[in-house]
């Protein structure tokens, strides 16, 4: 029978399976022989009467900090107060999502903190995103966030404070998580090292995982240009240029013209200088 890894704890995998049965299982030998080491978010073939894990079905996507596999979209939730807002993070977070064969999904918390002056320069952002095919959501939308969940496994990032818990206290109030410990509805603390596990949440699962709130860039820094599609244009140097220094360059002319913010490009900057790839 088909199911899901929701959860590793040593040696015991349990198992979320296509009937709505959730069993712990064990690898069989066969495929430590092989070296194929599953993980939370796999796919597997199970023999439910051995209660052993035959088979990992190909990945769509794999991460190995947090340690899960085939996720579908990642929330990623940002402040705009304190912790204060942050593009830099927003699109660090994009990046590695659409690297990874996520779909990105930005939350908007904390608006009712801020001033109408601050909104106007926060909803110039969300614009942006917008225009270049980026779902934003303010967390008061909470019926279209709502259905981000549906048939999806989704994670969330972003870091302590900005309202986690109370997004997902508002898509399910049966969680009754506290301010700043998403995982105190799965009995552990913020502060130990946890075990990545899944939860359902609004016919969806949820990934309840450390290490989501600052994800490493190993991405090859010839690469990254390639997951911007406002620089998707045709440039001097075809694909071979990185945007830059090159002289010429379209995507900088755009930048200059202003069709591309300023802000966004820096970021773009920051991420080639940060890659050691």
């Amino acid at each position: 029978m088909n199911g899901k890894i929701v959860c590793i704890n040593k040696f015991i995998h349990k198992v979320l399976l296509d009937n709505g049965e959730t069993i712990d299982t064990r690898t069989r030998g066969k495929l430590r022989q092989e070296h194929v080491y599953p993980v939370v978010g796999d796919n597997v073939i199970v023999d439910i009467n051995k209660k052993t894990i035959d088979k990992v079905l190909p990945r769509k996507n794999y991460l190995e900090r947090p340690l899960i596999a085939n996720i579908d979209k990642l929330l990623i939730v940002m402040s705009t107060s304190i912790p204060v807002f942050s593009s830099y993070l927003i699109d660090k977070f994009i990046l590695i999502a659409k690297y990874n064969n996520i779909e990105p999904i930005v939350i908007i918390t904390k608006t009712d903190q801020i001033s109408t002056n601050e909104k106007n320069i926060i909803n110039k952002y969300v614009n942006y995103y917008k225009s270049i095919g980026i779902k934003v959501f303010f967390n008061t939308d909470l019926n279209n966030i709502k259905k981000e969940f549906e048939n999806s496994v989704v994670s969330l990032c972003g870091q302590t404070g900005v309202g986690k818990s109370t997004l997902l206290n508002k898509i399910n109030p049966k969680l009754k998580l506290k301010t700043g410990e998403v995982s105190e509805v799965l009995g552990r603390g913020k502060h130990t090292t946890r075990l990545v596990e899944f939860m359902s949440l609004n016919n969806g699962l949820i990934a309840d995982t450390p290490g989501f709130s600052s994800l490493e860039l190993n991405i090859p820094k010839k690469e990254i240009r390639f997951y911007y599609d406002d620089f998707d244009v045709t440039c001097k140097y075809n694909r071979s240029c990185l945007h830059i220094k090159e002289d010429g360059c379209e995507v900088i002319k755009l930048v200059n013209d202003k069709k591309i913010p300023r802000w966004r490009y820096d970021n773009y900057v920051k991420f080639v200088e940060e890659s050691k790839l």
